[in-house]
């Protein structure tokens, strides 16, 4: 009876491979994975910069080797023309393994906001 209240016990504490597969990122890191990577938005398409981009972590974080790293990211990325700053584009940034993401509801940011 003790051997399977044990093997019970150990069964339920072990994390499920899910839980191990799942990947964290710092903002460090998706601004580094996403610099140069194309958006479309409708008929026009922009390069995103990192230099010129701004990322938050969203939802449940966790801290490993003292950095705070997150699954999802909302991001704000600035424009510029010739003549100086134009318009941000806002979009998500979802983590999908240690090397893969997705860009979702990448949107322009309504003049004035």
């Amino acid at each position: 009876m003790r051997i399977g209240i044990l093997i019970s016990m150990l069964f339920l504490a072990a994390p499920t491979v899910a839980d191990a597969s799942v990947s964290y990122w710092s903002t460090t890191k998706v601004l580094r994975r996403i610099d140069g990577r194309r958006i479309q938005l409708g008929s026009q398409t922009v390069r995103v910069d990192s230099d010129t981009t701004l990322c938050a972590g969203r939802g449940a974080s966790i801290r490993r080797d003292g950095i705070r790293r997150w699954r999802r990211f909302i991001c704000t990325y600035t424009t510029f023309t010739k003549s100086g700053v134009d318009r941000d584009v806002d979009f998500r940034v979802r983590v999908l393994g240690v090397r893969r993401y997705a860009i979702y509801d990448a949107h322009w940011v309504a003049a004035g906001r």
